[in-house]
């Protein structure tokens, strides 16, 4: 087998004769994020949802780093995308896109990355996706969506979810 001397899409088009533009979101982008915090109760029921942050679906997500307390017995929480409650039907996307079966029972107060978990719909092959595409859409809406964290069995204990989300938007 022979030495690779591989090339990702943006240097293929930055070596090309003349130069392709590149995606603001893929090259050269500014990252940008946003905090949120919600409080879990003890008596949250299963499927409840907890909206952590607004992003757009034209953007391209870098991470979702999340930080918690122990929530005991919430060992299943599943990331995703959803309608905007106040202005449409608050309905699910893509309930699990992100991230599926995330457990919160355990503290993370260093921060673990949620996005590309396993099980998720998307991969680390993915990087270079869109909100629109990592939702599964089959084109951009150009809408605002709600980024949450799903819990599927959200435990007996109360405790605080706080997440970062990273996000390039391609001005």
């Amino acid at each position: 087998m022979g030495t690779a001397n591989t090339l990702t899409n943006n240097v293929t088009n930055l070596d090309a004769t003349p130069p392709v533009a590149l995606d603001k979101r893929l090259f050269n982008g500014i990252l940008k994020e946003q905090v949120g915090t919600v409080e879990i109760a003890a008596a949250d029921d299963a499927n409840s949802v907890y909206r952590v942050g607004r992003v757009h679906s034209s953007w391209r997500i870098s991470n979702i780093i999340r930080y918690n307390d122990a929530i005991t017995s919430g060992t299943d929480y599943d990331v995703g995308l959803y309608d905007i409650a106040a202005t449409s039907s608050g309905a699910v996307i893509n309930i699990n896109c992100f991230a599926d079966a995330v457990s919160l029972a355990s503290a993370s107060v260093t921060g673990t990355n949620d996005l590309y978990e396993a099980g998720s719909d998307v991969g680390v092959e993915d990087i270079e996706q869109k909100v629109w595409e990592m939702a599964g859409l089959t084109e951009d809406p150009g809408k605002w969506m709600d980024l949450c964290y799903t819990g599927v069995t959200p435990g007996s204990g109360a405790g605080t979810l706080s997440v970062k989300i990273q996000y390039v938007t391609g001005d």
